[in-house]
């Protein structure tokens, strides 16, 4: 048989081998589409909840662009007046100027910020956040104006230290910030201090507690193990070192000098001294600053009695905060961590024995249960009833906060109260148990309300901007206790927030009392057993302490002076529970790092004299200072100064040194000065010295004026997120395919609620370009995506010899089987809560092969050969596939550093797929894994089922199995994975394998 007839059998054979791997790609596309690995994107993953469509409107102010929504309208001007004043303070620190304006988020409450489609939920501990692309800010309200200021100027010190990076423009300068790299101690360190200055006592508390304990680290240790070492509190404390001693204007320096000489070379040429240096005299100047203090403190134990601790509860961390004692003192309620071995591993509430501190059970179990996502015990405790047969708490649930009702003993919840407030803090029982007051926050405001057990609806207190927190009912059921920035110190019309103080309510008379007398900040309100007094913490002596006011004497006391500080995971946060009847108060103390519960048996017994304040008293002679907390009696006169230079020789001669001054020469027109002095334009630097203390006192420094501002509806832009670099380049001899390159475009409006991708690559000529576009909409409870795809592919398919026209010469031909994969789809997803969802969608899929020859002519006689070239495509088959599939998924599962460690994940999926051939394929899917903390494995179990009507059927049947599941690179778990939820799309590459094998 000769070539030629040997080639053209060949040729045939081929030809239907081709045919025949079309059909099997189809049908593989049709069954084998969701029969993939459950690493697949979208297969499972965890949701990003619109609850609210929120309807976006714009301040325009000098320098930024204010968004809010209509809900929070009567606070977004004052918010925009604090950012103008904030960009002045920090623009006359920095010498530094925005030459673009800048977009701000606000958001009306910690649930609305969780549905950002920017950065997703990041948790409760998280205030505010920035962004170094678009330098946008995002925080929302809290409930207080002095805290939502705090974190505006934090994050806006963050945008400032971006811009410099990038010189005033958006986007630019990544790379050199992702070279130079700053520390958290630098970033976050700069940012509070520069948004709460120099005097800060729950910073204090942390630099002392590590000066007493020999844990103060380093600047080397900061930055390597930022995890241990807490960069907010020590590297605030460290930042006011240098702006103490060197002036806070050299931090501005600093900060400009940073993106071109980095961190060390910026202190060394600012400050005279490396990093090293500077770390070594922080740390002995707070060694100096703190050690001979705490001589003069206590430790809890000479007054107290340790009750809640990692030792006595077998708790994985020392974390127990947010008490709450029941009236007869028996039980303990907090919230701490569990045990390791039973998947404890989150803050949850927990039920304790009060006596002996045993813990005795879970109550409510969280950050996997829809119903309780968050407990917000940052801000709020809970609440026993007068019996202890109940317990009123707050958690989030479908995007807001909750009051729930529970039946301790049974630990069922008896009454769910969804109220249409944004936020609920801090339950607290009526007498008669059968009302709660707590704080509740609407419109970005938050003020007191009432709410009966027994009726629908609640009762609004108060109606104002002040900030109402912390409520608690009298023993008499006539009062209620909470804090609030009301008061003499505060001016909302040039926005000036005083501390918080202890008010009391008068429930006849709506009368409103601030308790005389206070200092500092307090928080954190308690009665005592017969009413007459109220204990709460404050730390007007520069360290959290509690105190006491008595209502008959009218006076402070001081009960406890404590080493480490009264305190929980925040300043804000509640460290205090008394029980009445038992005459108990527990209290959170913070020492080592760690937050342990204590308790006080009858702590009115450790009521001394009136607490004073630390007065100058004068008496005609020397000044007398008076002791904190001691009355101010007669002074005695002070021991004469002893000189320390007594025992040095004197001189014995006439200082001559006014007769030997010199001069500077001086230039024309100008008088000669003495060399002592400085020059008038130095003098007028000087005097134009400024300090962060100073600036944040002047509360109507550049405020502007409301009717100055802007106002316009939202209009989404979609502009760059991501832009990869291109490529491009040419190859010669390629086939006729000499032209390659491509990049990705990822655009997106400044909310991320529509975003677009474009995807392109060629590949030699534009019929094998690689596109993909797709766009995705987020801001609706109802969220979908669209696209199309097109992927070529190249195989190897044949190779054979044809006779030339002269002996021994013949022509030599690859045969390449062109594959093109096609797809145009589309998914929606509707998310129940953030766990569970449906979806609904639907894919067309269009393959075509073609055979694409590539020929050159062989001489055997001479051993010569020419280039290869491309010959005419030719088509060979195609096939069409339609794919409409419903799936519900669930999926709690929380995931540590090698895979699963807790909850589970669920999909049930159906599928059936018509096309070509006058087939149809039904896909039934159910996939449950389950993963079990205490073996650190998951346990998968999948079971398909695939039924084929038509000329082929294909039974692809996986067996219940058991086996580990590990962190697949491309599944997305957290709160803010919002693209791993949409369904797959299969990916051509991997349908390619599939063909191959």
């Amino acid at each position: 048989m000769t070539l030629a007839q040997r080639w053209t059998r060949l040729k045939a054979k081929v030809a239907k081998l081709s045919v025949a791997a079309v059909r099997a790609a189809v049908v593989a596309l049709g069954v084998a589409t969701l029969a993939t690995p459950a690493q697949a994107q979208g297969y499972f993953g965890q949701n990003q909840v619109q609850y609210d469509r929120l309807r976006w409107r714009v301040i325009e102010t000098e320098h930024f662009l204010v968004h809010y929504y209509p809900e929070i309208a009567d606070v977004a001007p004052d918010a925009a007046r604090m950012a103008e004043r904030a960009y002045a303070r920090l623009s006359r620190l920095t010498s530094h100027q925005f030459r673009e304006k800048k977009p701000i988020l606000i958001f009306g409450s910690s649930g609305d910020f969780a549905q950002s489609n920017v950065f997703g939920d990041l948790g409760e501990g998280t205030g505010g956040v920035t962004d170094p692309l678009r330098q946008r800010m995002a925080q929302f309200f809290s409930g207080d104006w002095q805290s939502f200021e705090h974190v505006l100027t934090h994050e806006m010190v963050h945008v400032f230290t971006f811009d410099i990076f990038s010189r005033g423009r958006a986007g630019a300068g990544l790379q050199n910030l992702a070279m130079v790299n700053p520390p958290l101690w630098f970033m976050e360190g700069l940012a509070e201090y520069l948004s709460i200055g120099p005097k800060h006592p729950w910073t204090d508390a942390w630099v002392r507690d590590a000066v007493v304990n020999n844990a103060l680290p380093s600047i080397s240790q900061m930055t390597e193990r930022p995890d241990k070492y807490f960069p907010y509190r020590y590297g605030l404390g460290f930042w006011q070192y240098v702006g103490g001693r060197w002036g806070d204007e050299v931090i501005g320096e600093i900060m400009n000098a940073v993106p071109s000489l980095g961190i060390d070379r910026a202190f060394r040429r600012e400050l005279g001294m490396s990093l090293d240096e500077v770390s070594n005299e922080w740390k002995q100047a707070m060694q100096a600053k703190f050690l001979p203090v705490v001589a003069s403190l206590d430790r809890p134990r000479s007054f107290a009695e340790p009750l809640l601790s990692q030792k006595r509860t077998g708790s994985i961390a020392n974390m127990f905060v947010a008490p709450a004692l029941s009236n007869d003192g028996k039980f303990i309620t907090y919230i701490g961590y569990g045990s390791l071995l039973r998947g404890e591993v989150f803050p949850e509430m927990y039920l304790a024995n009060a006596e002996t501190g045993k813990r005795i059970t879970r109550l409510v179990k969280t950050t996997t249960n829809p119903d309780f996502e968050q407990l917000r015990f940052i801000y709020s405790q809970p609440s026993f009833s007068l019996d202890g047969k109940q317990l009123a708490f707050t958690g989030q649930r479908g995007g807001r906060d909750v009051l729930y009702i529970m039946d301790v003993k049974s630990r069922n919840i008896v009454k769910r109260i969804d109220l249409e407030l944004d936020q609920v803090l801090s339950p607290s029982f009526s007498p008669d148990g059968r009302k709660v007051v707590f704080s509740g926050m609407r419109h970005g405001s938050s003020d007191l309300y009432v709410v009966s057990l027994d009726a629908p609806g609640y009762t609004q207190l108060m109606k104002d901007q002040y900030g109402d927190l912390m409520p608690q009912w009298s023993p008499d059921g006539k009062t209620i206790a909470f804090i609030s920035d009301r008061g003499p110190d505060t001016d909302l019309d040039i926005l000036k927030i005083g501390a918080w103080k202890v008010v009391t309510f008068d429930l006849e008379t709506q009368q409103m009392t601030i308790l005389p007398g206070q200092g500092g900040r307090a928080i954190n309100p308690q009665w005592a057993p017969d009413g007459k007094s109220l204990a709460y913490v404050t730390d007007r002596t520069g360290i959290a302490n509690i105190f006491l006011y008595d209502f008959d004497a009218k006076e402070h006391y001081q009960l406890t002076n404590v080493a480490g500080a009264v305190t929980a995971v925040a300043e804000q946060s509640p460290a205090i529970s008394w029980a009445r009847e038992a005459d108990i108060m527990a209290f959170v103390y913070y020492e080592k790092t760690d937050h342990a519960i204590w308790k006080i048996k009858n702590p009115r017994a450790l009521k001394k004299e009136p607490f004073r304040e630390n007065v100058v008293v004068a008496q005609g002679g020397p000044q007398v200072v008076a002791q904190p907390g001691r009355p101010t009696g007669a002074a005695t006169p002070p021991a004469p100064p002893v000189d320390p230079t007594a025992h040095l020789r004197r001189a014995t001669v006439q200082d001559s040194a006014a007769a030997r001054q010199s001069y500077y020469r001086p230039s024309t027109g100008n008088v000669a000065r003495v060399s002592s002095e400085l020059p008038a334009s130095t003098l007028a630097r000087i005097s134009e010295t400024v300090s962060v203390e100073a600036l944040m006192d002047s509360f109507d420094f550049y405020l502007p004026d409301t009717t100055r501002f802007k106002e316009a509806r939202y209009r989404a832009k979609l502009t760059p997120e991501y832009i990869a670099q291109p490529s491009i380049g040419y190859q010669q001899n390629g086939f006729g395919q000499g032209t390659y390159g491509g990049t990705t475009i990822v655009l997106s409006d400044l909310l991320g609620d529509r975003r677009l991708a474009l995807s392109g690559s060629i590949n030699g000529q534009l019929g094998d370009a690689q596109v993909f576009a797709g766009y995705t909409s987020l801001g609706r409870r109802l969220q979908y995506t669209t696209g199309v795809l097109q992927q070529p592919m190249y195989l190897i398919s044949n190779f054979y010899e044809t006779p030339g026209e002269q002996e021994n010469q013949f022509y030599q031909t690859q045969e390449m089987a062109r594959l093109v994969f096609r797809q145009v789809f589309a998914a929606g997803l509707y998310p129940l809560n953030r766990f569970t969802r449906f979806e609904i969608g639907a894919r067309f899929q269009n393959i075509d092969q073609q055979a694409v020859p590539i020929t050159r002519m062989v001489d055997y006689n001479f051993g010569y050969a020419t280039y290869w070239e491309r010959g005419a495509t030719r088509n060979v088959a195609s096939a069409n596939t339609v794919s409409p599939y419903l799936a519900w998924v669930t999926d709690n599962s929380m995931f540590g550093f090698t895979g699963p460690i807790s909850g589970k994940r669920v999909r049930l999926q159906v599928e059936p797929t018509v096309g070509s051939w006058k087939y149809t394929v039904r896909l039934y899917r159910t996939d449950l894994r389950q993963a079990r903390a205490s073996a650190g494995r998951a346990d998968r179990g999948l079971l398909e089922v695939h039924r084929v009507h038509g000329r082929r059927a294909v039974l692809s049947p996986h067996p219940l199995q058991l086996h580990h599941v590990r962190h697949p690179p491309d599944d997305q778990h957290g709160r803010g994975a919002r693209r791993d939820a949409f369904p797959e799309v299969d990916r051509p590459s991997r349908f390619c394998a599939r063909l191959q094998s």
